[in-house]
């Protein structure tokens, strides 16, 4: 069998993205893709170092090379227009499309979007996470609907559940509430974070929500905003925590988090992916989450689903709390045995599969 050479664009390793989705996929593809006999990994970060490549490769042949961007930015420069391989580009979604009143580009930022469309009709294979975002890059972005090709994703399989020493020790070491409900994410618009917040009027009181990320700071932009604002309305400001310290490489911390919380919570009005909902489940957490896009995919028949809003976050928490200890094991047994159908390896092992069919490589 020929071997593979892909030149993988690592540059979000190296920018404030390593922290954000697009790292974490970036990282896990790259490791689980260096796994493989049949596949060399060469990371790449600019244009010179692709001319470098093709000056010192000795041995190379077009035939098995390409070049996989595992990100496509819809408002900025991602995607070069003229390519010496062929091209695989990983788009996660098109959330800004999808709510372009809340993302506006701006006059620069639509003339780039117009080239990076253009530069994306020419590439050899698009990818995605899931079936949902399929369809909206068909739609939105006009692309071949036999050149994209949804692979889902996987938690990161350091996510176990943990002891409840641990739990003790991290709730302890980051002044964790008794009893708590967990969102791990962004703030931005999809992710709807002000229905989270409100939500809180309908729960018990003495259950509280912890939000991890490092954007839950106090920052000029209308999204924290609405979050200061929805705190005010609902007088929640004494149960709502937010942990911004913790990193990416954090995973036991993470994992503790998960593993401690009553349910973890995924409101956002669309996701590419979600990939929390698989780290909860991974930590046997409960998980309730929207009832839409990628979202139905990735959760399947284990967690409770209900409209975005947060009176169905609510009536979702509510019902997990009034769950018997035997029957919480018992749900939170499968969604973990759900979860483990994702994994790295089948990730690469997919990608491998498109690399190969825009090579016309049997």
């Amino acid at each position: 069998m020929n071997k593979i050479t892909v030149l993988l664009d690592t540059s979000p390793l190296h920018t404030g993205s390593q922290v954000r989705g697009i790292g974490t996929y970036t990282r896990l593809l790259q490791e689980a893709l260096e796994k493989r006999e049949d596949v060399t990994v060469i990371p790449i970060q600019s244009k010179e170092d692709v001319r470098r490549f093709r000056k010192s490769a000795t041995g190379y042949d077009p035939k098995t090379t390409l070049i996989h961007y595992p990100f496509f930015d819809l408002f900025f420069s991602s995607l070069p227009m003229l390519r010496k391989f062929k091209t695989v580009v990983t788009v996660h979604d098109v959330i800004p499309l999808k709510f372009p009143e809340y993302y506006k580009p701006g006059r620069k930022g639509k003339l780039r979007f117009y080239k990076q469309v253009f530069a994306l009709q020419s590439v050899d294979a698009v990818i995605t996470d899931s079936k949902s975002s399929e369809a909206d890059i068909v739609k939105y972005l006009k692309i071949k609907p036999g050149l994209v090709h949804p692979i889902y994703l996987a938690a990161s399989p350091a996510i176990t559940p943990q002891s409840e020493r641990t739990q003790q020790e991290v709730s302890q070491a980051l002044h964790l509430p008794e009893k708590y409900v967990l969102y791990v994410g962004d703030i931005n618009y999809n992710k709807n974070i002000p229905q989270l917040i409100k939500m809180l009027k309908f729960i018990p009181e003495e259950i509280h929500l912890v939000c991890v990320g490092r954007n839950f700071v106090p920052q000029e932009i209308p999204e924290w905003r609405w979050i200061e604002a929805q705190i005010a309305l609902s007088d929640v400001a004494d149960r709502v925590h937010f942990i911004t310290e913790v990193g990416v490489d954090a995973v036991e911390t993470l994992a503790a988090i998960y593993s401690g919380s009553v349910a973890y919570v995924q409101p956002s009005l669309y996701e590419g992916f979600g990939l929390p909902v698989l780290e909860a489940m991974q930590a046997k957490c409960p998980v309730v989450a929207s009832d839409n896009s990628s979202l139905k995919e990735v959760a399947g028949e284990h967690a409770i689903l209900v409209p975005p809003e947060a009176e169905g976050f609510a009536e979702g928490v509510n019902t997990i709390v009034n769950w018997t200890k035997t029957h919480r094991q018992e749900v939170v047994k499968a969604a973990y045995t759900w979860s483990q159908e994702f994994s790295w390896t089948k990730v690469a092992a997919e990608t491998v599969a498109v690399y190969r069919e825009v090579l016309n490589l049997s």
